[in-house]
């Protein structure tokens, strides 16, 4: 699944995009009083506490919560958890309250740009580290970390297999995305510069990360364009809703082109219901989160400061060799 980082206006996504390509010229770390990410390294010996600010509650945040749960217990590494509920304001009081019990680190998975940049600026003050989880589109000098999903990358997949699948035939192709602005955006950049001269994007709305929405936004694609033959829908749980749409309207010649790789997602394309998904896991995402944050912190050599998280297509061909979704 994709993770929502949620709706960031263009100013922001510009002013982000223009920090990252700053921060790629001089990562060097900063002391807390200049706003900096830099950490008191921790001995060896020290039983570190990691703060995690979860975004939502369904699978994808699940998973990646119980996935990092369990890496932090075997590492001996205590976590105190709390969910922002798809809120930026509930993001900011639950950062504060993770600077108020003076964990060691902060992961968290965000609701919106915006508020975790303010998120990042609090912990910055207070010298508690912050690492982030699915994105990085922020001042990587400010903060201790990231492992990200490459959500360019798996457009430019996806894009690529659509291609190779129209055969050099015209192919009409529909959007069904999650919500505009940050993430959304990068992937479905990719997806559309990677698709060729063959195939033409008739349809591009968003569903907001909600199944509902996606079958309703289905229905709309049907209406207005009933000769298209591909539709990228940017996550599983809003392709399980387009598939309803398309299974409705009795339309099963269309191919469902998604992203996620959970154990649903996975047996659909088993099952020939969507042609193709990629796999980035929550699992992956949350063990890395451990493993880098507690390397981090103690300074471990070879320790990445930004990591992609690896990722698979998967088609019917090679669907059971996929990695596990959830711990």
């Amino acid at each position: 699944m994709f993770a929502n980082p949620g709706t960031v206006p263009t100013a922001t996504r510009a002013k982000a995009t223009a920090l990252v390509l700053a921060a790629g010229l001089a990562l060097s770390a900063c002391s807390v009083d200049e706003g900096g990410a830099a950490a008191t390294q921790a001995p060896s010996d020290k039983e570190l506490t990691i703060g995690f600010v979860n975004g939502n509650s369904i699978e994808f945040h699940t998973c990646l919560q119980r996935a990092l749960q369990a890496r932090a217990k075997s590492a001996g590494v205590k976590v105190l958890t709390a969910n922002s509920a798809m809120n930026p304001a509930t993001e900011l009081s639950n950062i504060d309250d993770m600077i108020v019990k003076r964990v060691d680190a902060i992961v968290v998975q965000t609701v919106n740009i915006d508020s975790l940049e303010g998120g990042i600026g609090r912990a910055n003050r207070a010298g508690v580290p912050i690492f982030l989880t699915s994105v990085a589109s922020v001042d990587q000098s400010k903060i201790l970390g990231a492992v990200v999903t490459d959500v360019q990358k798996v457009g430019r997949d996806l894009g690529a297999w659509l291609a190779e699948d129209g055969g050099g035939k015209p192919v009409e192709v529909g959007i069904i995305g999650g919500a505009p602005g940050a993430a959304a955006d990068l992937m479905n950049n990719a997806f559309k510069r990677s698709l060729g001269d063959d195939a033409e994007v008739v349809f591009d709305q968003p569903a907001f990360w909600q199944r509902a929405k996606a079958q309703d936004v289905a229905d709309n694609l049907l209406q207005a364009h009933p000769k298209v033959t591909h539709v990228f829908v940017h996550n599983e749980d809003m392709a399980f809703g387009v598939l309803a749409a398309f299974k409705a309207a009795g339309r099963d010649d269309i191919k469902i082109l998604t992203n996620g790789g959970s154990e649903a997602g996975v047996k659909a394309v088993k099952d020939g219901e969507f042609a193709v998904t990629v796999s980035n896991t929550p699992k992956s995402v949350g063990e890395m989160a451990v493993d880098n944050v507690v390397g981090l912190l103690r300074g471990t050599q070879g320790v990445q400061k930004i990591a992609t998280v690896p990722d698979m297509v998967v088609t019917s061909d090679n669907a059971s060799k996929a990695p596990p979704y959830c711990s």
